[in-house]
C-alpha cells in the first residue's frame, strides 16, 4: 500500500477575515421625500386648497361695512403606514465555521441584522419607484412626457435635456409659484448624461478631452437644482444555489420595474417636514417600542440549534402635490 502523500491533504477553512458580499451600494428612497416620524397608526396631513392663497380678494372697505371675506380652504392626505418585516437565522454551525482559532470572527448576528435591513430597504425602494411610475404628476399622466431617449444624445443638437428640464421648471412655478430644487434619475439616464456631447460642450465651450465627464455637481448647475439623486439599485426574485450562478437582476427604478431607458423625476421637496411647506411627497414612519424607526428582535431556538432574528418598520410613502413634481421616461433610449 502506497504511503499518503501528506501535501495533499487540505483542511479546508471559512477565512473569517474574507468574506464575498453582494450588496446595492446606495439606495436613496429615503432622500426622495421628507421624513416624518410619528407615533400614530394612521395619520392625515392637511392640505391647504391652492387657489385661495393665489386669489387677489382683499378690497376696499367702506365705512360701517364688513372687510371682503376670503375662505381658507383645507382638505387632508391619508397616511396609512403598513408594517414591513423580514427574518432570518444563523445555525450553531455557522458560529462554529466562523470562530476557527487564528481567525477574526464575522460577527454573525451583526450580518443578520445588516442582511434584514437590507431587506427592509430594498422593499422601500421598491415601493417608492412604485409611487413614482404611477402618479400622473404635473397632468402629464403616470409615468411621466416619453423623451425619446434624447437625454444626452450623442448629436449634439438632438440633446432635448436643458429645454425639457425648462418645461419641467416652467410647469412647476406656474402652477404652485415654488421652484423645483431637486432632480431624480435612473442609473441608465446619469450615465447617458455624463458623456453627452452637448452638455460637455456647454460646460467646456473650449473644447473638452475624453477625460471629461458631466459631474453630479455639474449637473446641479445644468438642471438648476439643489440636489441630484441617482437611483441605481437592483432586485432579483430568481433563487440562486451557488455563488455567481446568474440570478436575473432587474433595476428598481426603471418603468416597467425592469428595463433600462431611463427616467428623470424633477421636483420640489424642503430639507425637512415642516408646517405649512409643500413637497411632491412625505414618507412617514413610525416609532418603534425602542424609539427608533425600525427595531430588531432576537430569541433562541433551542431544538434546532439556532439563533433567530426578525425586524419591522411601519412606514408609507405618499405623493402630497402632484403639481410639485414633472417625469420623464424613456431618456437614455426608446
Amino acid at each position: 500500500m502506497p504511503l499518503r502523500n501528506t501535501e495533499q491533504v487540505i483542511i479546508r477553512q471559512a477565512l473569517t477575515n474574507i468574506a464575498i458580499k453582494y450588496k446595492n451600494q446606495q439606495y436613496v428612497a429615503d432622500e426622495l421625500f421628507p421624513i416624518i416620524d410619528g407615533v400614530n397608526k394612521q395619520v392625515k396631513v392637511l392640505k391647504f386648497l391652492k387657489a385661495p392663497w393665489f386669489r387677489d380678494e382683499a378690497g376696499v372697505r367702506a365705512e360701517g361695512t364688513p372687510a371682503p371675506v376670503a375662505n381658507l380652504s383645507v382638505t387632508t392626505v391619508d397616511i396609512d403606514p403598513v408594517n414591513y418585516s423580514i427574518g432570518t437565522k444563523v445555525t450553531d454551525e455557522m458560529y462554529k465555521q466562523t470562530k476557527v482559532a487564528g481567525n477574526l470572527d464575522v460577527q454573525c448576528q451583526k450580518t443578520a441584522m445588516e442582511f434584514m435591513g437590507d431587506k427592509l430597504d430594498i422593499k422601500k425602494e421598491r415601493n417608492t419607484s412604485t409611487l413614482l411610475h404611477a402618479t400622473d404628476w404635473s397632468g402629464a399622466g403616470a409615468g411621466g412626457v416619453d423623451a425619446e431617449g434624447h437625454w444626452g444624445d450623442s448629436t449634439a443638437a438632438n440633446d432635448t435635456f436643458l429645454a425639457d428640464m425648462k418645461t419641467g421648471h416652467d410647469t412647476i412655478f406656474a402652477a404652485t409659484g415654488r421652484k423645483a430644487n431637486s432632480l431624480f434619475l435612473s442609473y441608465h439616464a446619469y450615465s447617458k448624461l455624463r458623456i453627452g456631447p452637448a452638455l460637455l460642450a456647454y460646460l467646456y465651450p473650449q473644447g473638452w478631452t475624453p477625460g471629461m465627464f458631466v459631474t453630479i455637481d455639474a449637473l446641479k448647475i445644468l438642471a438648476d437644482v439643489d440636489r441630484v439623486i441617482v437611483g441605481g439599485a437592483s432586485y432579483t426574485a430568481t433563487e440562486e444555489t451557488v455563488a455567481d450562478d446568474s440570478p436575473t437582476m432587474t433595476q428598481i427604478w426603471g418603468t416597467t420595474d425592469a428595463e433600462t431607458k431611463g427616467v428623470g423625476f424633477l421636483f420640489h421637496r424642503p430639507d425637512a417636514a415642516s408646517r405649512e411647506i409643500p413637497s411632491a411627497g412625505y414618507q412617514y414612519r413610525i416609532k418603534q417600542d425602542n424609539g427608533l424607526a425600525r427595531m430588531g428582535t432576537q430569541w433562541r431556538e433551542a431544538a434546532n440549534h439556532q439563533d433567530a432574528f426578525d425586524m419591522q418598520e411601519d412606514t408609507d410613502i405618499v405623493a402630497t402635490a402632484t403639481d410639485l413634481g414633472y417625469m420623464w421616461k424613456d431618456t437614455a433610449t426608446t
